[in-house]
Parts: C-alpha cells; sequence; structure tokens
C-alpha cells in the first residue's frame, strides 16, 4: 500500500483592521501558492490556506493524480497562526510546509490625529537626523473620521510565524520559507536570506525582490545549504515539486 505524504502550503496575503471598515494589507493574491499546491498534488495530498476566497471556491476538493486538495481560508494573521497551530498540533502526518504567505510584520494597534509635529532642537532633545517629536490626539473609532487632516496609524510587531515550526510546534518535516525585499541587489538578496533561512531553521528559502516579481526577468532565487540557484518565475512550482521530491522521495509502496 502506498504511502502517501501530505503537503501544507500558505497562500495570499494577511488583512489587519484600522477600524471597523478599513484594514491593511499588500499587494499579493496567493497565485503563488496555488501554484505550488497543485503542482503537489501528483505527489499526495495537499492541504492550502489561503486568504483567496476565488480559489477555494474552485479549486477546493480538486484531485491530482496523487491525491486531493483541501482548502481553507484565513483574513488576519491571526487566524492564519491558529489554522496553523491546528494543523501542526493535531497528530495529523504533515511532511512539508510551504509558506508562501506573505504575512504582516505589522498589525494596527491605535489611529490617532496628529496635532502637531516638532523638531528635535524645538523640543531640545537628541536624536538621529531628521526625527520628531509628535503630539498625537488618539481618534480611534468604529470608522474613524475622515476630517483629520492628518492620522498616524500605530503598527506593533507581529509573531513571526514560519520561525513556530521549529519551536513552538517542533515540526521535522521540510520546511520551505518565502522571503520578498525591496531596494536591494540581487547579490544582496542571496546573502540576506539565506541568512534567514538558516534563522528559521528552514531547508530551503525561496526569495525575491519586488523588482523580480514580473516582467521578462520575473523569477526568484531557490537558497538551501548548498548554495543558490535563479529560477525562473514560469518554473517556480515545479522546481519546488523536484526540490520536494528529491528531500523525500516520491511516494513508495
Amino acid at each position: 500500500m502506498a504511502i502517501k505524504p501530505h503537503f501544507l502550503v500558505t497562500a495570499g496575503s494577511t488583512h489587519e483592521k484600522i477600524d471597523d471598515v478599513r484594514q491593511w494589507s499588500n499587494i499579493f493574491t496567493g497565485k503563488t501558492g496555488l501554484d505550488v499546491a497543485l503542482a503537489l498534488l501528483d505527489l499526495g495530498d495537499v492541504t492550502l490556506l489561503t486568504s483567496n476566497r476565488q480559489h477555494a471556491v474552485e479549486f477546493d476538493g480538486f484531485y491530482g493524480k496523487g491525491g486531493m486538495l483541501g482548502i481553507e481560508t484565513f483574513g488576519s494573521h491571526a487566524e492564519l497562526r491558529d489554522l496553523l497551530q491546528e494543523r501542526m498540533t493535531s497528530g495529523d502526518r504533515v511532511d512539508a510546509v510551504a509558506m508562501s504567505a506573505a504575512v504582516a510584520d505589522y498589525q494596527p494597534a491605535g489611529t490617532y490625529r496628529v496635532v502637531k509635529k516638532i523638531s528635535l532642537q524645538e523640543a531640545k532633545l537628541d536624536g538621529p537626523p531628521g526625527a520628531q517629536v509628535w503630539v498625537v490626539e488618539n481618534v480611534q473609532a468604529p470608522k474613524v473620521r475622515s476630517t483629520h487632516g492628518e492620522i498616524a496609524v500605530l503598527g506593533t510587531a507581529t509573531e513571526k510565524l514560519v520561525d513556530l515550526f521549529r519551536t513552538a510546534w517542533a515540526f521535522r518535516g521540510m520546511l520551505i520559507k518565502f522571503k520578498l525585499e525591496v531596494g536591494i541587489s540581487e547579490e544582496e538578496l542571496v546573502r540576506v536570506a539565506g541568512e534567514s533561512r538558516r534563522a528559521s531553521g528552514a531547508d530551503l528559502i525561496i526569495a525575491n525582490t519586488l523588482a523580480m516579481v514580473g516582467g521578462t526577468n520575473a523569477g526568484a532565487y531557490f537558497i538551501d545549504a548548498a548554495g543558490a540557484i535563479r529560477v525562473a518565475r514560469t518554473q517556480l512550482a515545479a522546481e519546488m515539486r523536484e526540490r520536494v521530491v528529491r528531500q523525500l522521495g516520491t511516494p513508495r509502496s
């Protein structure tokens, strides 16, 4: 009887509420994660956690040569964390995790009207060049009024979910991390991503810059302990599948 592997893939972006009608998020739709999930379907069952409701409607229950795709959706960082924790602590088999979702680094923690901005010299304080002291008034409400001249939304750092796999959840399977950087060279990207891979205990990190997301030169770097290679965007999901096969092997009888 074949031993069927099980893969967990995250996709899309988290959405964090500023008030009851506004939120902040990012530009990513979950297509990469969906492509990865579909590519892995000829190896085994795949659970896809995505923010893209339309993908859930179209592909939940989809069958490949090796297994079925099951999809659950999330909105916020907290919702994604809860789904991941449930999956990773349920006792169900998970052989590889691909964390492609673009997870918010910060979450809103209050909205403030900017009353006045004061230079450090005026405030008679020391600090870095260009720093200011802001006088603000808390205007948080179910719907922050649109009549303020300037507002500031305070963001507090969120928990790094990818770092929980090797620590809180004691996951020992294959861990694949994704990383996006902006405004750095590809050489620097490889260096930064390599450090990030080691910090999270990931087997593989897939990294690109915003400039590499689209266009004729779109692609990403696959970085593991052996080094880095650049892969075209159109080959990303297929290369991911090959890396999984290389590490885990094909399903066996």
